[in-house]
């Protein structure tokens, strides 16, 4: 009598399922649980059971487990793990199967490919951590670490290895469930949810990286404003943070080599304006040229020269840069003793520095004609004594080679004024 009594509760229960369709209370599948472990005691009490009792159970059951989806959904409603909560308040037997719904729930369809979406997070974080050291080594090596360069790498980093901890440690992962939980993600939609954060992350660190290049040139453009208030100093550390940015910032590398140059530290020098001659700078063949000239290496340093002025025009150069190469290209034949030839390069870098637009951003426009002046005078020309006198005018002191120009200038002009009154 007890077990016909448990099971037509039990059925009227399940009933219930049928009459309301999809949706039911926390209240009615709890009834649904407790009438069954009553049958399960009442089972259990009774010796000899009916075979169309134990086919009743068997039917009832059957109903049961084709409802565990509506029931743990219902139950889940709030957190997945409530139907958890639930077993560990009620303490059911090891073999009361109907406390455990959820786990005989069929997969979500989307859960079907979680195995796909782990392997990609794991790929995307990986990815993440590499682009996360490259960034870091960029900003804390070369000249040292300083305070930009600590935030710019701190918050990813942050968010980084926290994304990392999520998949790697069960507490990572554990308090992602539950933030998760808080935005009310399904929780067959957890892995599509990582999947999803790591490609943010992803998005982040390579936008990041993308933007290396503009950040190395806010530190040359730092660089260059150091170097022109005199605090070279800070302007080498600059110019070394923009290249450890950005091996491609060749202003960098020119700028480094120009530093490198007024401390008389050519090799180092050089090597900088090797790197930007890679690259085709105009400029950086001017400057590398005119150190090969003062190591008396003539004909590389008129090849690079010949190269530069080339460029220099595909290029659309400034005026000065232009003046430059042809000085220092007049001045590597003069050299060479090809003496037409350097006198025709001479007047070209003459007739630029003559230009008024021009003449304000040339700052040794003299030294041309110091250089013409030898030509001449090799060429045996009486307008010599013109160039030398021109190049007596404005003739630097602060560079090696022309405070030797305009002292033979001086000389020159001496001899002149001695023959003149003479005569």
């Amino acid at each position: 009598m007890q077990l016909d009594t448990t099971l037509e509760r039990y059925e009227a229960a399940l009933q219930s399922l049928k009459e309301t369709g999809k949706t039911i209370e926390i209240e009615e599948a709890l009834i649904i649980l407790n009438t069954r472990d009553a049958v399960q005691i009442a089972l259990k009490e009774q010796k000899s059971i009916p075979t169309s009792r134990l086919q009743k159970v068997i039917e009832l059951d059957t109903i049961l487990r084709e409802k565990a989806p509506l029931i743990s959904k219902v139950i889940n409603a709030k957190t997945d793990k409530q139907f958890a909560e639930w077993r560990e308040s009620v303490q059911p037997s090891t073999e009361a199967w109907w406390w455990k719904l959820e786990t005989i729930v069929p997969p979500h369809p989307w859960e079907k490919l979680d195995w796909l979406w782990k392997s990609l997070s794991v790929i995307g974080w990986t990815a993440n951590l590499s682009l996360l050291v490259n960034i870091a080594t960029r900003f804390l090596s070369g000249s040292g670490v300083e305070l930009l360069g600590v935030a710019a790498v701190t918050l990813p980093s942050i968010l980084a290895l926290l994304q990392a901890s999520s998949e790697l440690t069960k507490a990572g992962e554990e308090g992602f469930e539950k933030l998760l939980e808080k935005l009310k993600i399904p929780k067959h939609y957890q892995q599509e949810a990582k999947l999803a954060s790591t490609g943010i992350m992803f998005a982040i660190l390579i936008s990041f990286w993308f933007a290396l290049p503009s950040v190395s040139k806010i530190y040359n453009s730092n660089g260059l404003k150091n170097y022109r208030k005199g605090d070279l100093g800070s302007a080498e550390k600059d110019y070394q943070r923009a290249i450890s940015l950005d091996e491609d910032n060749i202003e960098a590398h020119y700028n480094l080599g120009n530093l490198y140059e007024d401390w008389l530290e050519f090799d180092k020098a050089k090597k900088q304006y090797q790197v930007a001659v890679a690259d085709e700078l105009p400029q950086a063949y001017n400057n590398l040229g005119r150190l090969y000239i003062q190591e008396k290496k003539y004909p590389q340093a008129a090849v690079l020269l010949a190269k530069g002025l080339v460029l220099a025009e595909e290029k659309n150069s400034t005026p000065e840069i232009k003046y430059s190469l042809f000085k220092n290209l007049g001045w590597a034949r003069l050299q060479q003793g090809r003496y037409e030839e350097a006198q025709q390069t001479l007047q070209a870098a003459i007739s630029i520095a003559g230009n008024p637009n021009a003449k304000n951003y040339i700052s040794n426009p003299d030294a041309a004609h110091c250089l013409l002046a030898q030509a001449l005078e090799k060429l045996k020309q009486s307008t010599a004594l013109e160039e030398w006198w021109q190049c007596s005018q404005f003739g630097s002191r602060f560079d090696v080679d022309e405070d030797t120009w305009l002292h033979l200038a001086k000389e020159k002009l001496s001899k002149s004024k001695v023959r003149e009154a003479g005569k």
